[in-house]
């Protein structure tokens, strides 16, 4: 029951969603990430760690960062402690969990082509939440790309800002030691308790 609500919520969040600033100014709100991560939470979850990664924008990384860029792997956390960033990978790298920091959205998209990444929780802003809606396929079985479906989890950044941006760092962690149900509480759109 709570699969096929869930269900039900997603396919009508990317229905309405290009008219929701219409339905905002009727006072009709809905996050689309939160329901998104409700959907697709049980596949997340069945997928093997090593085939998980953290996928993290760049404008989480601290102003002092020592990190230099590969083209292959992104944005290289040296863990320095100048942000947060460090913390996550060092987690990541004790639950077997893949961690990047991506520059960009299309950098994201080539990275997950290369890597063995079935399953990636990341923090995006809603500007490229909406970007990512308009120019990716997004399916019930994961989004698509290329010829690669990945299953998400996403938490949204405090704000639209390129530099000096924060997301819930405990809740990335809560994700990561308990899969995707760590992010049950924060969800908020489900239909009924399990």
């Amino acid at each position: 029951m709570t699969r096929d609500c869930n269900r039900l919520k997603f396919l009508s969040a990317f229905f309405f969603f290009p008219i929701r600033s219409f339905l905002a100014r009727l006072g009709i709100r809905y996050d689309i990430s939160s329901i998104a991560n409700a959907y697709y939470q049980e596949d997340f979850d069945r997928i093997p760690a090593g085939e998980k990664a953290v996928v993290l924008p760049h404008c989480l990384i601290g102003e002092e960062c020592k990190a230099r860029f590969s083209k292959a792997e992104g944005i290289l956390c040296m863990k320095c402690k100048n942000c947060r960033c460090g913390e996550i990978r060092i987690l990541c790298e004790e639950k077997g969990w893949q961690f990047y920091i991506s520059p960009s959205t299309n950098f994201t998209k080539r990275l997950v082509q290369r890597k063995q990444i079935r399953a990636a929780v990341g923090g995006a802003c809603d500007f490229e939440i909406d970007k990512g809606v308009r120019s990716t396929p997004i399916t019930l079985k994961g989004v698509r790309l290329k010829k690669k479906k990945v299953i998400p989890q996403v938490i949204l950044t405090t704000r639209y800002d390129c530099l000096h941006n924060d997301i819930d760092w405990d809740l990335l962690k809560r994700i990561i030691l308990k899969g995707a149900r760590g992010a049950v509480e924060w969800s908020g759109g489900r239909c009924a308790e399990p």
